[in-house]
């Protein structure tokens, strides 16, 4: 990790140079009476990583500063898949942020960390303590397959299983014992109508720094007028979340 290299992407969504349908544009269009035309909100996000960098610790790896002007999924989409380990993006705060989560959540095939608006790190933090969310799904055995490298650095790993203790995602720990990841299981049965928000507590109650878990089981439609356990965690977060689909 040593020479790796880290990019910040800010993605310019100009309604002038868009190539999108007539409501797309119309709708960019209006974003600039509440946030600013494309070019003063690109200003405003390169004054921020200025300032951000300007703070960082000496040790700390550069960030390279790189524009694309063009539509907001398709170029998250294109440059997350070209990255090697992982996409970190902030929870979306406007039309932008929703797009560029929903493209790396939804179309990169890359494991994504979502870091809550509020969410502010700790001195030398480096997500020591982690929990893993256990659910018979695809997406839970990849998210743990993508986060190995994080559960091997960490000093404490909690599984965390919400249901009962002959439930077949019982079956993910397996994939810790294989990669010698030492961790406490931690299963309890359901008690919350909200499982998303009944997992953040287990998090929380583990010390847990950081939360591994998959991501849109269901399709986000479905999640949105049924409710699901994705939707709820974006929701309520407050730590950050590695998600993988």
């Amino acid at each position: 990790m040593g020479d790796c290299t880290i990019e910040a992407l800010n993605v310019v969504v100009d309604p002038g140079l868009l190539v999108a349908a007539s409501e797309e544009v119309d709708m960019q269009r209006l974003r600039e009476h509440w946030e600013g035309t494309a070019s003063e909100r690109s200003a405003a996000c390169h004054t921020a990583f200025v300032a951000w960098t300007a703070g960082a610790a000496q040790d700390a790896p550069p960030v390279a500063w790189r524009t694309i002007v063009g539509d907001e999924q398709v170029v998250v989409t294109q440059e997350a898949n070209n990255a090697d380990l992982l996409v970190v993006i902030a929870h979306e705060r406007n039309m932008d942020g929703g797009d560029a989560l929903h493209a790396a959540l939804f179309d990169s095939q890359k494991p994504v960390l979502i870091v809550p608006v509020s969410w502010k790190p700790q001195p030398g933090q480096s997500f020591s303590r982690v929990a893993a969310g256990l659910s018979d799904s695809d997406a839970a055995r990849r998210a743990i397959e993508a986060a190995t490298l994080w559960l091997e650095g960490a000093t404490d790993v909690t599984a965390i299983r919400i249901g009962d203790a002959g439930d077949p995602a019982l079956k993910l720990e397996a994939l810790l014992d294989d990669a010698g990841i030492a961790h406490q299981l931690h299963v309890v049965p359901r008690s919350h109508e909200n499982l998303g928000q009944q997992l953040l507590t287990e998090a929380h109650l583990a010390g847990a720094d950081m939360l591994v878990t998959g991501a849109y089981r269901h399709n986000q439609l479905i999640e949105w007028f049924a409710g699901g356990t994705t939707r709820h965690l974006l929701a309520k977060a407050d730590i950050p979340l590695l998600m993988v689909r």
